[in-house]
């Protein structure tokens, strides 16, 4: 199961990286209101994600039991993806997930049920790799 969600996983960022080619630089840039994100900004925040998610499926293999949780609109402002390079911000994603990709096919089925406290929760592993792999495809149709 672990290695078949790393494979839909790393089909996903191909496909993705495809198909931002055909999203224009103004397009990625526009903010449908001051208080939404612009399309670099959603990349950028599923970057965030990848970076908090790396250390979830890390630690939970290890038996690590820290609660790690953030909040994505100070994460994405802190990040400043608004003003960064868009090639940048693409490098960034495509570099998470490809080790989250790494991670992943090197987890065992056992380790599938293992838990990690996220905020008032504890998910098993599973969930939480279901889960980011349903938060990406969410995001990415915002995006294309």
């Amino acid at each position: 199961m672990t290695d078949t969600l790393a494979k839909q996983l790393t089909q996903i960022i191909e496909q993705s990286l495809q198909q931002f080619d055909s999203i224009s630089e103004e397009a990625w840039n526009n903010k449908p209101t001051p208080e939404k994100w612009s399309k670099k900004e959603v990349l950028g925040h599923l970057a965030d994600s990848a970076m908090n998610n790396i250390h979830r499926f890390i630690r939970i293999k290890q038996g690590d039991q820290t609660n790690i949780w953030y909040d994505q609109n100070f994460w994405v402002k802190a990040g400043d993806y608004e003003s960064q390079n868009l090639a940048s911000v693409k490098a960034l994603w495509e570099a998470l997930n490809l080790q989250i990709a790494r991670v992943w096919r090197n987890l065992s089925d056992e380790d599938l049920q293992k838990t990690i406290p996220v905020k008032d929760e504890v998910p098993t592993l599973k969930f939480l790799m279901e889960d980011y792999i349903d938060h990406l495809n969410h995001h990415l149709k915002q995006i294309l």
